[in-house]
């Protein structure tokens, strides 16, 4: 019988040579994720796959993920925190040839891109007596949108301009382009209306004019808050300046008008960082617009009133000017001007009403609500 105990024993400290020898070997991790990009606070999954590709057994194994530290689970799960990173820690036991995968509900709580990083395995041998370690290379990416608002609850006429938030009266009708003929409703100008028609059918009558043609928009969106830039950014201002700008460009994507964006923000992970995108509409236009404006960091390539003269000298042209900017300083009222004319309408959108009274007349404007 003692034979039999010992030979036992040495089966067993065998096997344990073995299991903490090739706990790691054969073991694949793999990540995936369920979208790529989403809304503020849009759940979605994140899955972990392990595979045991070997005849031994994996008694213990850890797998510990380095995921972005805003990053929020649906359930209670096993997380450790710093101050950049979250270390998320999952647990399990793997037969042979067995593939394992767990899945978790995860969601942001604010815009950006969010990069999930390296893996650590950390596997045990049968008995429990050593660790083997491994450090796997992974970079993936989330980009979180900005969060949707509306133009109505975030802005309102500066000066003298009333009426409704309409980004069709930001557009210079043309009367070359005559669609159609439509009813009166009393809301259009006079110069609109069409009296051959109106005398023939004893009605008032208006043009309807097609406003997607030859009319283009050039969306120029600012982060700089003060000079220099590092000296005062007001992240709240940001936020908000990117959430109307996506906005606006969803509003142009509605009436069929063409739209571009430049930025002098920097764009994480995107190689045309503070370049200008190019006029166009439809939803793949809209899409890699709006995740650009999900990937905008808080630093600048140049500064606004820079960006602005490059605007002034490029052979670009657009029907409107939409600027849109948490504040506008000094250093941008003579720029803005001399680009109001090389455009027929100029619309500003500033958070604060500062310096707007020195823009020149004809310049639409707009200011932020106070929150």
């Amino acid at each position: 019988m003692i034979y039999v105990l010992v030979f036992l024993i040495l089966i067993g400290f065998a096997l344990n040579y073995l299991s903490r020898k090739y706990v790691l070997h054969n073991l694949d991790y793999s990540r995936e994720i369920s979208k790529k990009v989403v809304e503020v606070d849009e759940e979605f999954e994140i899955s972990t796959i392990i595979e045991n590709r070997k005849l031994l057994p994996v008694t213990f194994l850890q797998v510990v993920e380095k995921y972005p530290s805003v990053i929020k689970f649906k359930f209670k799960t096993s997380i450790s925190k710093s101050e950049e990173h979250l270390f998320h820690r999952t647990t399990m036991m793997l037969l042979p040839y067995q593939r394992v995968k767990r899945s978790v509900k995860v969601s942001f709580g604010r815009r950006g891109r969010m990069v999930l990083r390296d893996v650590i395995l950390l596997g045990g041998d049968l008995l429990g007596f050593h660790t083997a370690t491994k450090e796997l290379k992974y970079l993936q990416e989330i980009v979180v949108l900005p969060k949707k608002t509306s133009l109505d609850d975030e802005i309102l006429p500066y000066g003298n301009y009333y009426g409704d938030i309409s980004v069709k009266r930001w557009i210079i009708d043309d009367p070359l382009l005559t669609v159609g003929i439509r009813e009166y409703t009393g809301s259009e100008p006079m110069k609109s209306i069409h009296w051959p028609s109106s005398l023939r059918t004893g009605a008032l009558m208006v043009k309807q004019l097609d406003f997607t043609t030859d009319n283009t928009v050039m969306i120029a969106l600012n982060i700089e808050c003060s000079k220099p830039f590092w000296s005062g950014f007001n992240i709240g201002y940001i936020e908000r300046c990117i959430s109307i700008t996506r906005e606006v460009m969803e509003r142009f994507e509605e009436a069929g008008i063409p739209y571009g964006l430049v930025s002098n923000a920097r764009y994480s992970g995107a190689l045309n960082s503070g370049s200008t995108a190019g006029v166009g509409y439809g939803r793949a236009h809209y899409n890699n617009l709006v995740e650009n404006l999900g990937r905008i960091e808080y630093s600048i390539t140049m500064t606004f009133d820079e960006l602005l003269d490059n605007m002034t000298k490029d052979s670009g042209s657009y029907t409107t000017y939409v600027i849109i900017t948490p504040v506008m300083l000094k250093d941008y009222i003579d720029v803005v001007n001399i680009l109001s004319n090389k455009s027929m309408r100029m619309v500003v959108i500033s958070l604060h009403e500062t310096n707007l009274e020195y823009l020149k007349d004809g310049i639409i404007a707009y200011v932020g609500r106070k929150e």
